[in-house]
């Protein structure tokens, strides 16, 4: 899990404890639950050869597997792990089979419908955890599938998706401002986010006398290609490339914004699987537009938000409809945030996370 979606497993009445390896838990930042750290192989793995730690992940598919979580989980009523071939998984089946844990519930995001293993020793363990999980947190109707297709009967899955905290990320009391509109993304800046398509889709309106200020939120491997096809197209003083900003602090950035665009394309082994930028863009109450990748569509809501992958001029006419219609730009918003409320909030998440708790734990 990360900073962003641990708030999610909150749950009034619970006592939650988090277990990660030291790795993941710096990363975590300010946890709103306490978190336990076990070591990993992961943590072993800048101590290894290129050579041995590539082999190693080669057989293994992940090296997150924490040495005695087993033990740890002992006297938790709930385990609850992230994704099928994770070994973190099969640790909370097999804590579970010692006695250790009453239930295992695990979420899964991946999206991609018979998705092939790494290798037979990972496709061994998804086969397990599979049938031996209680039961499953489908963070969206396309994990779901994932799911269907990997084996695990329907009365054994539950759609629940994450959500953000709606207070937080609220629209800015007075939106209105002066100048060109304001386009932001929040992406890891890399092809398959679309962010290439985004700047030259900027670099068209300009010629059609649309100007737009374009933020691209992030960092990634396109940051110099990017500001080198903004210079190429005329529009380098705006483009703005930031870089990253931490993630309390991100709310006003989605504010300080009119439009939001996650323009992302799938490729062969990756989907979107949920785009949290996404809801947090809604929840601010900006207009958004989505490339059809994964579960973009659905979080997204509306077809009228989807934007075809790698398609600048598509993406130019798009913008182009909410840059220049005020009015379109309000409805859309206002659409967003009360499709975040109604989907998204993390009160409501937490809430049917409890029951779901309760139900397996009865069950």
């Amino acid at each position: 899990m990360r900073t962003w979606e641990l708030p999610n497993y909150v749950i009034d009445g619970a006592e939650v404890t988090a277990f990660a390896s030291p790795r993941a838990a710096a990363a975590l930042g300010a946890a709103p639950i306490p978190v336990r750290t076990l070591r990993s192989l992961g943590d072993l793995r800048g101590s290894l050869s290129p050579r041995v730690g590539g082999a190693l992940e080669l057989v293994s598919g992940s090296l997150e597997y924490l040495p005695g979580l087993e033990r740890a989980l002992d006297g938790f009523d709930i385990a609850h792990p992230l994704e099928l071939p994770n070994p973190c998984t099969l640790q909370a089946v097999r804590a579970r089979e010692r006695g250790h844990c009453k239930r295992v519930i695990a979420t899964v995001m991946e999206n991609i419908p018979f998705r092939p293993a790494a290798n037979r020793f990972v496709a061994k363990r998804i086969a397990e955890t599979a049938r031996e999980v209680d039961h499953f947190q489908a963070i969206t109707q396309r994990a779901r599938l994932h799911l269907r297709t990997a084996g695990v009967p329907d009365e054994r899955i539950t759609t629940l998706p994450l959500g953000v905290d709606m207070e937080r990320f609220a629209p800015a009391e007075d939106a209105r401002r002066d100048g060109p509109v304001r386009v932001l993304t929040v992406s890891r800046l890399e092809p398959a986010k679309g962010v290439e398509d985004l700047v030259i889709a900027a670099g068209l309106l300009a010629e059609r006398g649309v100007e737009i200020e374009l933020t691209l939120m992030g960092n990634g491997p396109l940051h110099d290609r990017l500001e080198w096809i903004a210079g190429e197209l005329g529009i380098a003083d705006r483009v703005h490339l930031p870089g990253g900003v931490p993630w309390e602090g991100l709310h006003e950035v989605y504010r300080a914004h009119d439009v939001f665009v996650l323009a992302s394309a799938p490729t062969r082994t990756w989907r979107e699987q949920f785009g949290f930028a996404l809801i947090e863009a809604m929840g601010c109450g900006l207009p958004v537009l989505v490339g059809d990748s994964g579960s973009l569509m659905e979080v997204a809501g509306a077809q009228e938000r989807l934007v075809r992958p790698h398609d600048p001029p598509a993406l130019a006419d798009k913008l182009e409809a909410l840059v220049s219609d005020a009015a379109l730009r309000r409805r859309e918003g206002e659409a967003s945030r009360a499709r975040a409320l109604e989907h998204y909030d993390q009160r409501l998440i937490r809430r049917r996370l409890g029951e779901l708790y309760a139900r397996v734990l009865a069950g």
